[in-house]
């Protein structure tokens, strides 16, 4: 596999769950949300589209960057829901 590729995938995972870990309504911490995590989210996103623009041309790559921000970023708030539900199940 491609390291810029790897590189891409994973701090634009990253970039998508700081992100959503800094939103008031995220549901993985009971303690709500974390201040500050929207820079190293940023940081990590910065760092995707720089990788995305090392293995394909500037529109493809934002195209593709995009994409997977989006992707990771609509899974959080299921993944957060299904977390909070398992969690409820075993204390119940």
């Amino acid at each position: 596999m491609n390291p810029w590729l790897l590189l891409a995938i994973l701090t634009g995972a990253a970039a998508a769950v700081l992100f959503y870990l800094a939103s008031p309504q995220q549901q993985w911490r009971a303690a709500g949300p974390v201040r500050g995590r929207w820079w190293p989210g940023s940081v990590c996103a910065l760092a995707s589209l720089m990788a995305t623009l090392q293995l394909l041309a500037p529109m493809e790559s934002v195209f593709a960057w995009s994409v997977l921000l989006m992707f990771v970023a609509s899974i959080m708030p299921f993944l957060g829901a299904w977390r909070r539900r398992s969690r409820a199940q075993e204390n119940a």
